[in-house]
């Protein structure tokens, strides 16, 4: 049975800043998420150098932000110059990694058909969200361009918790993440949005940020950085 495996304790680091940058959901980005076994090399490893240069790389309609790099990857955030339907700004946090059999596993979503495939995707979420039964969730392949099929999850999903005293406590998880490797580089997506306006409903949830206007995002970004990833 294929395990998930995760990735290092670097882009552990990456996505931790994304997370204290603030999204207006409080299951965003944790935890990258590579495949269950091993990965046959088909491109060369990028440098330290090679992946700076990436992450200087601009993306027509996003304004870059946030640059991390170190000796194992680096991380870079796109915030959309457009805002979504719903008015909330888009933001893409790509993660780029040096490949190894570790993070850069299997890109068949067949392999994560298990239930213990499937729970260990969802762990990303919080418990309240894993465990509502109007949870949004997909998963499965995603053409990123006309070259790159990677993977990719939605999670949706909103929880109002009553109080004894009438006091009402709400919470929300809106993620996207894609993801995609040619065996020498890993390439992370994931989107989120960002509002000043509270999430009052599961209304307020779906229009704040869709699946569509995720996956354009992503494919966005990808369609600068896909090409020029080492071959």
């Amino acid at each position: 049975m294929p395990k998930l495996l995760i990735v290092t304790a670097v882009l552990l680091a990456f996505v931790s800043a994304a997370c204290s940058g603030g999204g207006d959901d409080d299951a965003g980005a944790s935890t990258p998420q590579g495949g269950g076994g091993s990965s046959t090399q088909s491109a060369p490893t990028p440098s330290a150098t090679e992946i700076g240069e990436l992450l200087k790389l601009a993306v027509p309609g996003y304004a870059a932000s946030d640059s991390s790099l170190n000796l194992l990857g680096g991380a870079l955030t796109y915030t959309a110059d457009v805002k979504t339907a719903g008015g909330a700004s888009l933001l893409v946090r790509v993660q780029l990694a040096q490949c190894d059999a570790f993070i850069c596993g299997s890109l068949d979503p067949k392999a994560y058909e298990s239930a213990e495939a499937q729970r260990n995707l969802k762990s990303i979420l919080p418990s309240a969200h894993i465990e509502n039964p109007a949870l949004r969730w997909e998963f499965g392949a995603v053409q990123l361009s006309n070259t790159a099929k990677g993977l990719y999850y939605f999670a949706q999903s909103y929880v109002e918790t009553r109080g004894a005293d009438g006091s009402v406590s709400r919470s929300s998880a809106n993620s996207y993440r894609a993801w995609f490797h040619n065996g020498g580089t890993l390439v992370s997506l994931d989107v989120f949005s960002r509002s000043s306006d509270s999430i009052l409903s599961v209304a307020d949830l779906e229009k704040r940020m869709t699946k569509a206007e995720a996956e354009k995002a992503a494919r966005d970004v990808f369609a600068v950085i896909g090409p020029k990833l080492p071959k």
